[in-house]
Order: structure tokens, then sequence, then C-alpha cells
């Protein structure tokens, strides 16, 4: 599966691939837990999302035509979109659409992600933020080489990586490739979040 980088006239359809693959994900289903308001905002929160990341050059890859997975790596520096690139990308009418219940636990979500994000690494890393292929797809390798963009560009810089998921199977699959538990914490009303490290 080829692998390339993504443009500004790729930012919709990622949204629509990171939206049907996150639409079942504890982590989104935390902050809105119904399915028809998740569907209709997560395709607005995807799009502020990779706007503002490729806006400060972010390293968003993506595979397959049309698109079927996203794969957004961040580092060593910079370890996701800042708050003015996402107010400058509407993230402020993602949290209007969402309304202030969710809202209020989107922002906790995120920033216990981030506190614990800062507590366990030390030094220059890559962090793979979003990463998701669209669920018939899924079990066909195309993961795989989207992850394997990131671990190349690690390897050369000889530094780690680290992300989080919100599901056992993700931790397994991480596993098969390199990657370890180096916490578990939890969120919201105690949704557990695995920190991992390659």
């Amino acid at each position: 599966m080829d692998v390339r980088s993504a443009k500004q006239d790729d930012i919709d359809a990622c949204a629509r691939v990171l939206a049907r693959a996150f639409q079942d994900d504890p982590g989104t289903v935390t902050f809105e837990p119904d399915p028809d308001q998740r569907a209709l905002i997560l395709p607005h929160f995807f799009r502020a999302f990779v706007a503002a990341s490729l806006s400060e050059d972010a390293d968003i890859v993506v595979a397959g035509d049309p698109m079927v997975g996203v794969a957004s790596w961040f580092g060593p520096e910079r370890h996701g979109p800042s708050p003015d690139a996402m107010g400058g990308h509407g993230f402020g009418d993602v949290l209007e659409r969402a309304g202030p219940e969710a809202t209020a636990r989107l922002l906790a979500t995120i920033g216990e992600l981030e506190r614990q994000h800062e507590l366990l690494t030390d030094g220059r890393h890559l962090r793979l933020e979003f990463f998701g292929v669209v669920p018939d797809q899924q079990r066909s390798g195309i993961g795989t080489a989207l992850m394997e963009h990131g671990h190349r560009r690690a390897d050369e810089l000889v530094i780690p990586c680290y992300l989080e998921t919100f599901t056992q199977p993700n931790v397994r699959y991480y596993e098969r490739r390199g990657w370890k538990v180096v916490a578990e914490y939890p969120v919201a009303d105690g949704v557990p979040v695995y920190g991992m490290i390659r």
C-alpha cells in the first residue's frame, strides 16, 4: 500500500476517514455518548484538527485512492496543533455544535491526555496522534504501512515514539509492532487510557 503526505486538498477526505474510524472509539464516545450526534460532530472536529495540523507542518500521511487511512505524526519538537491553529481552523464552531456538556467532557479529556503526555515523555520524540483506517479496510495492512512511515523517521532520528489508545485490542495491535504500555490512567468517568512508547 502506497503512503503519501497529505495536501491541503486532502483535508475533507482525511476528516471523513478519521470520523468513520473513530465513530465507536471509547475516546470519542466519552465526550459524546449519542451516536447520531457523534456522527455529526466528528467530521467537523477532524476537519479542524487536520487543517490546523497541516498549517503547522505536521507529518500527516494517507493511504488509498480513494483514501482509506490517515496517520498524523508530530515531532520531534511540536506534538500537536497549537490552540491558535485549532481556533483559526474552526475548533470554536465544533465546540458550539457539541454544546456545553460535551465541550466540558472533551476539554477535560484533552487536558488529561496532554498532562499525561508531558509526564510520560522526556526529550525529543514523535507522537502518533490520530491514526485510523475505515472499518471495512482494517486488518489489510494499511495501518501498518502508515505506522511504518513514522517508525522509519523515528529510527532515522534515533528517538522514541509515543501514543495514547483507549482499547485493549489496540494495545495488542501496537505491541505486535514494538510498542509497550508505560502507563494506564482514567479519563472522564473512569474510561481507561493506555500510554505507549516505542
